[in-house]
């Protein structure tokens, strides 16, 4: 048992530390690695539901898939092959400053992952068939998300709603009782008068 403080001027918490032992697959290559876990332990008076997360494991073969892309995606790293963007737009616009150019080139950012040459290098067949094992049958991820309301009411749906006829309002206006009226049910009406 540990006090964790995550970073200063916050309260400590206390946690478990559980260790976790290293597992090593058939070709001698760490799979989750050796250490320890903090699991936060919740004070007496805290009587909320803890939250367990499902431990979702990739199956051998989804790992294979992923080992074969990494594969694939290997190249040499060099520092000196990636400029620092920013660093060289600084430097093209003080060139362009001290020579009077109307206007600096624009650097070219070598940080950014070349797409199409990652795709010609994995081939169509092989992140398809990962695609496959990961996602369900059904899956499409540019699908909309059915959940969402896209109706003039949104979230106020949740209350039930209470409307007023136009006689009604001009009685309550008369008699100056506008004030007993919550302002959100008084914008539903005007919304619903036009």
């Amino acid at each position: 048992m540990c006090r964790y403080t995550p970073c200063r001027n916050i309260p400590p918490y206390f946690v478990a530390l559980v260790p976790q032992e290293e597992e090593l697959d058939d070709q001698k290559i760490q799979v989750p690695p050796a250490g320890f876990q903090l699991v936060f332990l919740c004070y007496a008076d805290n009587k909320g539901k803890v939250p367990f997360a499902k431990k979702v494991m990739a199956t051998p073969e989804q790992g294979d898939k992923v080992k074969a892309i990494v594969q694939k995606l290997r190249f040499k790293y060099r520092s000196d092959s990636f400029e620092n963007s920013v660093l060289q737009q600084c430097s093209r616009n003080l060139e362009a400053l001290a020579l009077d150019l109307m206007e600096p080139e624009q650097a070219v950012d070598l940080t950014l992952p070349e797409v199409e040459a990652m795709n010609k290098r994995l081939g169509s067949p092989l992140v398809d068939k990962f695609k496959e094992l990961l996602y369900p049958p059904d899956y499409n991820p540019e699908g909309k998300v059915s959940n969402i309301k896209h109706n003039n009411e949104g979230f106020r749906s949740k209350r039930p709603k209470v409307e007023y006829s136009e006689e009604e309002l001009k009685t309550h206006i008369s008699n100056s009782m506008l004030g007993k009226f919550a302002v959100p049910m008084l914008k539903e009406t005007c919304w619903g008068m036009g």
